[in-house]
């Protein structure tokens, strides 16, 4: 029996640019897995693959999904280790959750691959895993996170 190989991969990751293109993300995220499925070593559509899934995780976080969110970013990292502003968000969120351990190793991770500066929040969270660890209560309930010291948009990194 002959196997044929489908050529597949191109079209999908067209498809998902276009998607991408035209802020119809969750027909991007559908076309970029058919390409990784098709070409799973393609090291250019899984970076797409990270950028669908950053901005798609963007999206949700901006909405207040925070559980969607986080697996798209997880995702993104999946697909590309070194993709910065998927740990950036990843940070928030672990912020968000007073892990700080969490918000501290992703926010370091994000500046060392994007040559930015450290976030804030990083800062805020070892002073917060500092006063727990002290024994005391964590100032910073209910407050939101801050990204950075210079003012930047959520969706600044792409």
């Amino acid at each position: 029996m002959i196997t044929t190989l489908c050529a597949c991969a191109p079209l999908h990751q067209q498809n998902a640019q276009q998607a991408l293109a035209t802020g119809r993300l969750d027909e991007a995220a559908d076309e970029i897995q058919k390409a990784v499925a098709d070409d799973p070593s393609n090291l250019q559509i899984k970076h797409l693959a990270a950028e669908i899934f950053t901005q798609r995780g963007v999206s949700y976080y901006k909405n207040n999904e925070m559980i969607a969110a986080e697996d798209d970013f997880r995702r993104a990292v999946d697909y590309e280790p070194t993709y910065a502003a998927a740990y950036d968000y990843l940070g928030l969120i672990a912020f968000s959750k007073h892990d700080w351990e969490n918000a501290i190793s992703y926010g370091d991770k994000f500046a060392g691959l994007s040559g930015q500066s450290t976030p804030v929040y990083v800062q805020q969270a070892r002073e917060q895993e500092r006063i727990v660890r002290a024994g005391g209560k964590s100032l910073l309930s209910g407050e939101p996170p801050r990204r950075h010291k210079q003012a930047r948009t959520p969706d600044s990194n792409f």
